[in-house]
């Protein structure tokens, strides 16, 4: 895979670490560490949105929505938007 070089400081241990992995061959080199590491970065980035995403919904009501909850919801929104009509106006 081609692609544009970049330069990145790293600490001993993070090299020497990069470096384990590819003398190993589980790797076939320094870049295929990084991408793997970027890779398992996005994983760990995604779970956490994952879990704040569970974490909001099990906030919301769990009881079913029903037809008065609707109309109560777009009674709002219309008075909403009244409302900011109104200021808009101004």
């Amino acid at each position: 895979m081609a692609g544009r070089s970049i330069n990145v400081s790293l600490t001993p241990e993070m090299r020497a670490s990069i470096d384990a992995r590819v003398q190993s061959g589980q790797y076939g080199d320094v870049s295929d560490v990084i991408r793997a590491g970027l890779r398992a970065l996005a994983r760990e980035e995604m779970v956490a949105g994952y879990r704040e995403f569970q974490k909001i919904m099990s906030k919301l009501p769990q009881e079913p929505i029903t037809s008065e909850i609707e109309q109560e919801v777009a009674e709002a929104v219309r008075q909403l938007r009244s409302t900011e009509q109104r200021t808009r106006r101004k």
